[in-house]
């Protein structure tokens, strides 16, 4: 059977003579050029998920995060968002095509230069979480994260969209909360509105909570106190690390050693302060504690999909 509409083209074409064949080839181009428009917007997409549900992270790799951004005093938000990125948390380890290895996926020369035996037990193996995370934070510390995390992010994946989506996650990351158990927040009441000091490049110093008088201070971590005065204590930690709580009305006293959650004393007046320094430089306090425990959705089991080995 013949298709009608072939007829109807041609009846419309006849009717508007060659005025009509200039339109139709007109509208024909202009088909052509919104074509290649939807086409090469879709090719510069973003390559990631932009939705708002978000996985959390594995329960398992929260305090390896912490611990390596706090050796390297790198965001740890954002070391989970390159490590959703690259592997799915470790789910897929197969080598990409551009030749990176392992569970953060590193180029082998890169991994070379800053590879890191973290766990101590005489290999740094790309395919191990801890010596990878730990090197990611190497790396990204080397890049300049505290001064620029959009360029340090940049070098570790050469793509604006890889970056977008790397430090989206780790916004979302950074929002849920997560805590090590070596960190917790330096006022019982989690409650109360926080605000910030920050430094050049807009990173958090010191944190003002604005809680009530008589709320319990308690020690961000574990450490020494080396100082005591009528509105403030001071945590030696170890390692070059300082923290200051300054706003209440202590109850402990120089030399005593506590642990991470004991209170300090109580506000003195609606605004405690807390801050940290590395060999009296300060630090970005937000990097190492939240205001809330997790509220993270249980996870699966990591189950890792190894690369398949050559065949011989």
């Amino acid at each position: 059977m013949k298709r009608p509409t072939k007829h109807i083209v041609g009846w419309v074409i006849a009717a508007l003579g060659g005025w009509g064949v200039a339109i139709a080839i007109l509208l024909f181009l202009l088909l052509l050029v919104t074509l290649g428009a939807v086409i090469s917007s879709s090719d510069n997409a973003l390559p990631f998920s932009s939705t708002t549900s978000v996985e959390p992270i594995p329960p398992q790799l929260v305090s390896l995060y912490h611990a390596a951004g706090a050796k390297y005093h790198v965001p740890w938000a954002i070391l989970a968002g390159i490590n959703k990125v690259e592997t799915d948390f470790g789910r897929d380890l197969s080598v990409s095509s551009a030749g990176a290895i392992g569970w953060m996926q590193f180029e082998p020369a890169t991994w070379a230069q800053y590879r890191v035996d973290a766990d101590g037990d005489g290999k740094a193996d790309p395919y191990d979480p801890v010596d990878a995370i730990f090197t990611a934070a190497h790396y990204l510390a080397a890049s300049g994260v505290a001064k620029n995390s959009e360029q340090a992010v940049f070098q570790y994946n050469h793509s604006t969209d890889y970056v977008r989506e790397v430090l989206r996650l780790a916004e979302i990351y950074q929002a849920w909360n997560p805590l090590s158990s070596a960190w917790v927040w330096p006022v019982a009441d989690t409650g109360d509105r926080v605000s910030a000091t920050t430094d050049a490049s807009g990173e958090p110093l010191n944190v003002i909570i604005h809680a009530s008088p008589g709320v319990t201070v308690r020690a961000i971590h574990g450490g020494t106190v080396t100082a005591v005065t009528n509105s403030e204590v001071s945590l030696d930690l170890g390692d070059g690390l300082t923290v200051m709580e300054h706003g209440l009305r202590p109850s402990v006293s120089r030399g005593m050693v506590v642990a991470a959650g004991i209170a300090l004393g109580t506000a003195a007046t609606r605004g405690v302060t807390a801050s940290i320094e590395e060999t009296g430089a300060p630090l970005p306090l937000l990097w190492f504690v939240s205001p809330s425990a997790p509220t993270l959705a249980p996870t699966p089991q990591l189950v890792p999909r190894l690369p398949v080995p050559n065949a011989p």
